[in-house]
């Protein structure tokens, strides 16, 4: 890649030393935290000095924006994935973020802090927080789509399930430190779906309750939804 070329972040064109830039500043947030994050120690880290860093990019506010691209980037890279089954759909997002949060500690390490937030300002703190809505909102939509097909557990509501997705997806966030290679990752990650999975979806050949009729009010009643006489 030449020094013309880059990588697209967000709508953004980076240049290779810019990619190496915001690449240094990921690690230096992630394992330093938001106070040790100095113009400086980023320069010292690429081997420039602190005025031509400024060449590269305007601010260290813009260095920040483009860490934010980056996480944003990896984490929803290749998504939303395609199927009729929602559930299945559910799968793929799973193993896609397992294997990204684990393939890149760096940024497993900021999800799990606020360095990032704190590393910027009120936008790109904004910025971190859509990333978790929308992260949020993809599993809650499959697992409504699920309930609404008959596919859904008895007794799991999809508030319930996004919990146990997304909260295993933070506990693998965890593990990736101890993890050696590719193999163990797959393992691990394979493993927890399943036992996700048997959670999840109603076994095959379970029919799907039939909903009873709401209840008519009593036209008796002595009390109101408040507690007050009628």
């Amino acid at each position: 890649m030449s020094e013309r070329e880059g990588r697209d972040m967000g709508t953004k064109k980076l240049s290779e030393r810019q990619v190496q830039i915001v690449d240094a500043a990921l690690r230096i947030i992630a394992t330093k935290g938001s106070r040790r994050f100095t113009a400086d120690l980023l320069a010292k880290e690429v081997g420039l000095t602190g005025g031509a860093l400024y060449r590269h990019f305007a601010s260290m506010d813009d260095v920040v924006d483009a860490v934010v691209d980056r996480v944003g980037e990896v984490l929803f890279e290749g998504l939303p994935p395609g199927s009729d089954d929602p559930l299945v759909r559910l799968r793929l997002f799973f193993y896609r973020r397992a294997r990204t949060i684990l393939a890149n500690p760096h940024i497993s390490r900021l999800l799990l802090s606020d360095h990032l937030a704190q590393a910027g300002g009120v936008v790109q703190s904004k910025r971190l927080g859509e990333f978790k809505r929308k992260s949020h909102a993809f599993v809650s939509e499959c697992l409504t789509e699920a309930r609404e097909h008959g596919l859904l557990a008895d007794g799991m509501s999809p508030q319930a399930g996004t919990i146990v997705v997304l909260g295993s997806v933070l506990a693998l966030s965890h593990a990736a430190p101890r993890l050696v290679d590719v193999g163990e990752t797959d393992h691990l990650c394979n493993e927890v779906w399943l036992g996700i999975e048997r959670m999840l979806r109603r076994p095959e050949g379970v029919a799907k309750p039939i909903a009873r009729a709401a209840r008519s009010p009593r036209r008796n009643a002595r009390f109101t939804c408040k507690g007050r006489p009628a």
